[in-house]
């Protein structure tokens, strides 16, 4: 008997399947993989297992009965537990309080110190050791992920849903994470995971279930399979083996940083005496884990804050006082690892988001007269250059908040890459992405670097960086702890600076 089985899951919105009678199963000691697109209804899948969507059609058992969760709290009444992508922690209560937090009702009248023994007992089984009077603000990434584990566990749970579990940890880290896993999974444990790393797939997961537009593609023993046709059955065709990074002559500086800092609260500095130069025709990478300056990092050169102190320059030219319109107006790009809060406005339409930043400007507007022919000229070229979906046929009135994230992300790419643009701080450009949608966004950054342009790639995907970087530099605690040419640089170097270990300690 199956821990798990989804029977024939139709779910619809306005009339379009998310999910089109889809089945499911997860056994007991299994690691399940769900693999698809943007868009291909892994969400909605999972949603509807935990409570927060219904299902139009269809059947959920669990352990061989018919159950109909209306909450999360119903399914992990049932023994079902899930850790979101964004940990659902808060961040100013301790690691005890997050994990009886609505136990019983009210934690306040639970037995702490019983509480406490139990979830160290918990955390020495699973080897996920953390301080129960800790606060979870003051955990790493990694530790909050046990925290959120161990949270469930905690509810008497037997099936754990997690996505996108990898994405901001070390490859250390990810190691851990995985010898945990196969921990439950050897207890017992049931485990959907959901992920777009191949590799991890390959690695961690005994079946995979593959979606394609609401439904079902296939379900592989992974054993069996390769990346490559899981690749075929979730986009219809292969991906890209390596990417053509071609040799650019020159070495010229492009950007300069020399000392730059930012203040931020107290004696805090997100960003601490950092100095690195990008050469025309290079990308360089920006590794470490999330939250130790990256996206400060981005945003200052990008001209969206000041550094307090420091010096930048753009191809010899002093930018450090320059803000986020005359730094464009300069030639540096944008691609914000926010696309939803800093470079959409979502209930605009395409067209009028690939205007924003040119809106005052010919062919689209004159004396403040806006020019709808040319707007719209504008918007269909990239519509079909950048291949993006809208949903009407090629309509670039879609609003938006209707269209997938990978589409979204490609609208902010055909805004930003422009003839006048010469360098693109590219801040987590595909997270969240199918492996369609990322391959392209890939592709569009080694462009600008084939053209001769400066690409400063920020990102918390180590593969990404390794595949695509020409050197890469990682950042701790807000400054460089090392700088690394691509041909050189081993995951485990990377790793070990990621947790602050400098680099003429680890050998690189």
């Amino acid at each position: 008997m199956a821990l798990l089985e989804m029977r024939d899951i139709c779910k619809s919105f306005s009339g379009v399947y998310a999910n089109d009678h889809i089945s499911l199963t997860v056994e007991k000691g299994e690691i399940h993989a769900l693999l698809g697109e943007n868009g291909a209804g892994k969400t909605t899948l999972v949603n509807i297992l935990y409570g927060i969507y219904t299902a139009d059609e269809g059947q959920v058992l669990w352990k061989g009965s018919p159950v109909d969760f209306h909450s999360p709290a119903d399914a992990i009444a049932s023994g079902i537990g899930m850790v979101q992508q964004h940990f659902s922690l808060v961040r100013r209560m301790s690691v005890l309080d997050n994990v009886i937090m609505n136990l019983q009702g009210n934690s306040f009248f639970l037995d702490r110190k019983a509480s406490s023994r139990r979830l160290m007992e918990l955390a020495d089984k699973y080897g996920m050791h953390v301080d129960p009077q800790a606060m979870v603000c003051d955990l790493s990434v990694g530790e909050q992920q046990r925290v959120e584990i161990l949270k469930a566990l905690y509810r008497d749970v037997e099936l754990l849903i997690l996505d996108e579990p990898t994405g901001v940890l070390t490859p250390q880290e990810t190691e851990h994470f995985f010898r945990i896993l196969r921990t439950l999974k050897a207890e017992g444990y049931g485990i959907l995971i959901i992920t777009h790393r191949m590799s991890e797939i390959m690695e961690i997961s005994d079946r995979v279930s593959i979606l394609r537009d609401g439904r079902k593609a296939a379900e592989l023993t992974t054993a069996d399979t390769d990346p490559a046709e899981l690749a075929r059955y979730m986009i219809g065709r292969n991906l890209k083996e390596a990417y053509d990074l071609d040799q650019v002559s020159s070495q010229d500086a492009l950007l300069t940083l020399e000392n730059v800092c930012l203040q931020g609260g107290g004696r805090v500095r997100p960003v601490n005496d950092v100095s690195l130069t990008v050469h025309k025709g290079e990308i360089l990478g920006i590794a470490g884990v999330e939250g130790n300056g990256q996206k400060e990092l981005a945003e200052i050169v990008a001209g969206v804050k000041r550094c307090s102190s420091g010096r930048i320059t753009l191809d010899g030219k002093d930018i450090t006082d320059l803000n986020a319109r005359r730094s464009y107006e300069a030639g540096i790009s944008y691609i914000s690892d926010d696309r939803l809060r800093d470079s959409l406005v979502t209930d605009m339409d395409v067209q009028e988001n690939l205007i924003l930043k040119e809106f005052r400007n010919e062919p689209f507007s004159t004396h403040r007269r806006m020019h709808f022919k040319a707007i719209t000229k504008n918007a269909e070229e990239k519509v079909e250059t950048y291949k993006i979906k809208t949903s009407g046929k090629g309509s670039v009135k879609t609003p938006v908040r209707l269209m997938s994230g990978g589409n979204q992300q490609k609208l902010i790419i055909a805004r930003e890459l422009t003839d006048s643009t010469v360098l693109v701080v590219a801040s987590q450009p595909t997270r969240g992405l199918d492996i369609g949608a990322t391959e392209f966004v890939r592709e569009c950054l080694v462009s600008q670097r084939n053209a001769g342009k400066g690409v400063l790639l920020i990102s918390a995907d180590l593969e990404e960086i390794l595949e695509l970087s020409d050197r890469i530099a990682v950042v701790f605690g807000g400054r460089i702890v090392g700088i690394l040419d691509r041909k050189d640089a081993t995951e485990q170097q990377i790793g070990l600076l990621m947790g602050g270990i400098r680099q003429k300690e680890v050998g690189a």
